[in-house]
């Protein structure tokens, strides 16, 4: 076993040497994956591997780099290119010292679970099911893959701060084929194998592939919409994004002044939580030192909070949120509260309408 706090103390008293303020983040990350296609599994792989992130600051100037562990043999070579660096960039026109630790810190249980990265043969019998049950509701061919990843990770600050911890996550993708344009996506995310259901994800995918049977044209205009869990998850991953801080810096963010003003349907409220039961990420420190915490985004329809780093919480005179990166703040574990009606309510009461699938998102600095 890799002795990560250790590694990461031995780098921060390296960097010291020409900073005047720091931090280490070392993360171990053993992935597993499984892959099918053609109603076949093709491949199971493992990766492990351990990545460095060092943060060097001086007369106000700041500077991140990553690295691989092999790396760690040529650390000298990259702390005298910092240093180089650092003589000729500008120092930041907004600056915050790292903050000092919290005295309480949360407590999420069962972060790690040895079922979800020790037994690789559950992911074999998961694709099996999901392919299995896709077919078993007249689609063609059937693909997909299931991944699993343990996390151990260490942090340390020159404020003080040394923290770590590991936990587990997994996730099934399936699409169903009635041929080469009718097709139907489902996927499922968890901390825990035990609870992926390849069954319904393998159900689900068939049936919007069925559905996607004879498509025909329609005429312009507005139509009801209903999308699927997948489709929704692909939007609030963009929305989440445009929450950061450093996006409303930037003026690349939907949420640009916007605070406290109405931006979605009464009905809607969106939370950042990693304390959530089952959060894909539950990590309680971020990238500073500074616990994590519920943040509620979006409540009953109403802006209420940027998810902040020191800089951006400087800047926008806001306290910290628990959500640095060291450059961009971003939300953990995206959360919206559920409504009264299932999926197929809302499918069965829309007369005339659209179901989405799946979204790609594009957006450009124009």
């Amino acid at each position: 076993m890799m002795d990560l706090m250790g590694l990461a103390k031995e780098v921060l008293e390296k960097i010291m040497k020409i900073a005047e303020s720091g931090a280490v983040d070392v993360t171990k990350k053993l992935s597993r994956q499984t892959r099918f296609s053609v109603n076949k599994i093709d491949i199971t792989k493992t990766w492990d591997e351990v990545s460095v992130s060092i943060l060097i600051e001086k007369e106000k100037k700041m500077l991140v780099y990553d690295f691989s562990f092999h790396a760690l043999s040529e650390l000298e070579k990259i702390l005298k290119k910092i240093e180089d660096a650092l003589k000729i960039i500008p120092p930041k026109p907004y600056y915050a010292p790292l903050p000092e630790p919290a005295k309480e810190y949360p407590s999420i249980p069962n972060t790690y679970d040895k079922e979800t990265i020790e037994k690789p043969e559950k992911m074999v019998d998961i694709a099996k099911v999901a392919i299995d049950s896709a077919l078993s509701e007249g689609v063609k061919k059937v693909a997909g893959a299931i991944y699993v990843n343990a996390y151990e990770y260490a942090l340390v600050t020159s404020a003080g701060f040394e923290g770590g911890g590991k936990f587990t996550n997994t996730y099934l993708d399936v699409r169903a084929f009635m041929n080469g344009l009718e097709t139907g996506h489902a996927s499922m995310a968890s901390r825990r194998i035990s609870r992926i259901d390849p069954k319904d994800i393998g159900n689900r995918a068939a049936y919007y592939a069925k559905l996607s049977k004879n498509p025909k044209k329609i005429k312009a205009g507005e139509y009801d919409t209903v999308f699927t869990v997948d489709a929704v998850a692909s939007i609030l991953n963009f929305v989440g994004m445009m929450t950061s801080g450093f996006a409303v810096m930037a003026g690349y963010s939907t949420f640009v002044q916007k605070m406290g003003t109405k931006v979605a349907s009464e009905k809607f409220t969106l939370v950042d939580d990693p304390h959530f039961e089952d959060s894909f990420y539950p990590v309680i420190f971020d990238q500073e030192g500074v616990p994590t915490r519920r943040n509620v985004i979006i409540e009953k329809g109403i802006f209420k909070t940027y998810l902040h780093n020191r800089i951006t919480a400087t800047v926008m005179n806001a306290e910290l949120t628990g959500n640095a990166g060291w450059v961009f703040p971003h939300p953990w574990n995206l959360v919206i509260e559920s409504g009264d009606s299932s999926e197929q309510e809302m499918i069965s009461e829309t007369n005339e309408g659209l179901l989405v699938g799946n979204v790609c998102l594009l957006y450009t600095s124009d």
